[in-house]
C-alpha cells in the first residue's frame, strides 16, 4: 500500500464508519453499530473533511434494505453508500464512489453487541465496477474494519449535550467519546471520536467529530471529519437490489 493509497482508504472508511452508530444509555460496547432502525429506514449526511490544508465534502447515506431467511436465521440488508460529485479538476484525493451491501442476522443486533462481525454476507462495489463478493471486512478492507469496531479506549458518556442544527430544527444530543489506536505493519492510527447520538433519527447518529493522527512509515498525516445529518425519513430503495445469498 502506497502513501495515496493509505490516505484514500483511512478517509474513505472514516467517513463510512461515522454512520453505523447506536443509542445507549452508557457506552458498553465501541461497536459503532449495536441498534436496528425500521426496514427501510435511510439517512443521509454530508461529511466535511480536511486533509493537510485541503478540504471536501462528501455524501454519505445508510440504509435498511430488506429481509431474508439465510441460514436459518432472519437477517436484514444494510447498504452503506459514498458519493463524491467532486470535479475532476479539484486536487483532492480520489476516493471515488463505492457501495457495501451487508446481510446480518437480526438476532445480532443490540446494545452492547457488534453485529458487523456477524454479516453471514457481505458485498462491495467500487464505482462503475462490478459488485464483489468478499469473505470478511477484515480481509477485504482492514481499516474498515478497525473503524467499524468503534472506539475501545477511554468510552464515556459526556456529562453535556449537544446541540444539533438541521433543516428541521434542533436536536439535543447525547455524546460518546473515546478514541482506538491501532497498528498494522508499517501504519499506525490514532482517532479520536465524538458522537452525537439521537433516538429520533435512524440508526441513532445525529452528527460526529473524528480526529485522525496517520503513521505511514514514520510519515505522519493528519485528517479531521465533521459528519452533519442532510436529512432521513422511510421507505429506502436499495441500490444493489440483485445481490441476494
Amino acid at each position: 500500500m502506497d502513501r495515496r493509497q493509505f490516505i484514500q482508504a483511512v478517509v474513505g472508511c472514516l467517513t463510512l464508519s461515522s454512520f453505523l452508530s447506536a443509542v445507549a444509555d452508557e457506552p458498553k460496547s465501541g461497536a459503532l453499530l449495536q441498534t436496528l432502525p425500521t426496514d427501510g429506514a435511510w439517512a443521509t449526511f454530508d461529511v466535511n473533511v480536511k486533509l493537510n490544508g485541503q478540504e471536501f465534502v462528501l455524501v454519505e447515506t445508510v440504509r435498511s434494505v430488506g429481509q431474508a431467511f439465510h441460514s436459518g436465521k432472519q437477517c436484514r440488508f444494510l447498504e452503506f453508500e459514498q458519493t463524491n460529485d467532486n470535479p475532476p479538476s479539484e486536487n483532492i484525493p480520489q476516493l471515488g464512489n463505492l457501495t457495501w451491501r451487508m446481510l446480518v442476522p437480526e438476532e445480532e443486533f443490540g446494545e452492547g453487541k457488534n453485529p458487523i462481525s456477524k454479516a453471514s454476507k457481505i458485498w462491495i462495489k467500487y464505482d462503475k465496477q462490478e459488485p464483489e463478493a468478499v469473505e470478511s471486512i477484515e480481509l477485504k478492507e482492514p481499516i474498515f474494519a478497525i473503524l467499524f469496531q468503534g472506539p475501545k479506549n477511554n468510552l464515556k458518556t459526556e456529562d453535556a449535550k449537544e446541540k444539533i442544527n438541521w433543516q428541521r430544527g434542533d436536536l439535543e444530543c447525547s455524546v460518546i467519546s473515546g478514541q482506538n489506536e491501532s497498528e498494522f505493519g508499517i501504519v499506525k492510527l490514532n482517532v479520536t471520536h465524538r458522537v452525537f447520538r439521537h433516538r429520533d433519527v435512524p440508526f441513532g447518529i445525529a452528527g460526529m467529530q473524528q480526529d485522525v493522527k496517520a503513521s505511514f512509515g514514520g510519515r505522519e498525516e493528519k485528517v479531521t471529519l465533521r459528519v452533519s445529518l442532510r436529512d432521513h425519513g422511510k421507505n429506502a430503495k436499495p441500490k444493489l437490489p440483485d445481490l441476494v445469498p
